[in-house]
């Protein structure tokens, strides 16, 4: 299912990251809803574009999709749990079966998979955006508000979404989410090479990396624990076509 490039380490120690196109899958929107359950199609329906509803829809059909496969599982069979501050967990006989995280943005999805480290994704689409220094100001740390500062106008854009995507992908994998200060660690700025360079509890037990995937978005995977890499899987174009092969199955 997709294609893998993997990287440097064994395959007991790296992360799985699928890279997901979303765009055709507004022609399947019917067999995506047929993965989801109750709870995820009521979330869809809180949003207020149906553009973001059939977003929600695809990610998390795409979620059920590539979890499934790892297990072993119909993707209707999965169960969701979240923490407090909102972290998803897979629940029940599956608890902590495989650690997962998520992101979407425009027309891409990413999906994080680890068989035991937790970790944190994040993409965004890359846009502009004619405060960014003012937003990276209320919110960065001040060595990556001086780095960013020191950055030709040119260059500004991406190294803004960078961080911002690497300060996500931490706090995701952190649990706290939006709870955990973006000012109280610091991530490096160069879009290139990802470096988590400081956390609140001084450790550097951590995996950062920046992901390539479609231009005009930038992504970012942490890892919570030290020198743990990550290959790179791709759900073909027409991966929602697909699903009506699992809704045939019946229940």
């Amino acid at each position: 299912m997709g294609t893998e490039t993997p990287g440097r380490t064994s395959t007991a120690s790296y992360v799985t990251v699928w890279d997901v196109d979303l765009t055709q899958a507004l022609d399947h929107r019917a067999k995506c809803r047929d993965l989801l359950s109750d709870d995820e199609t009521a979330r869809a329906s809180r949003f207020a574009r149906d553009v973001d509803r059939w977003r929600f829809e695809a990610s998390h059909a795409a979620l059920r999709l590539v979890l499934g496969d790892r297990l072993g599982l119909d993707p209707r069979d999965l169960a969701f749990g979240a923490t407090p501050s909102g972290k998803p967990y897979l629940a029940g006989k599956l608890s902590g079966a495989c650690r997962f995280s998520l992101s979407h943005s425009g027309s891409r999805a990413l999906i994080g998979l680890s068989s035991s480290a937790e970790i944190g994704i994040d993409v965004e689409e890359v846009r502009p955006m004619p405060d960014l220094l003012r937003i990276a100001r209320a919110h960065f740390a001040r060595e990556e508000i001086a780095a960013l500062e020191a950055l030709s106008p040119r260059d500004l854009t991406a190294a803004f979404f960078a961080c911002w995507t690497r300060k996500e992908a931490v706090a995701k994998a952190t649990g706290q989410g939006l709870s955990l200060p973006l000012d109280s660690f610091v991530v490096s700025v160069t879009p290139e090479r990802a470096e988590l360079l400081a956390m609140p509890d001084g450790t550097n037990a951590w995996s950062l990396h920046a992901l390539p995937t479609a231009p005009g978005y930038a992504a970012a995977l942490a890892i919570m624990a030290a020198n743990v890499d990550c290959v790179r899987r791709t759900l073909p174009p027409d991966w929602a076509a697909g699903l009506s092969a699992i809704s045939q199955q019946g229940p």
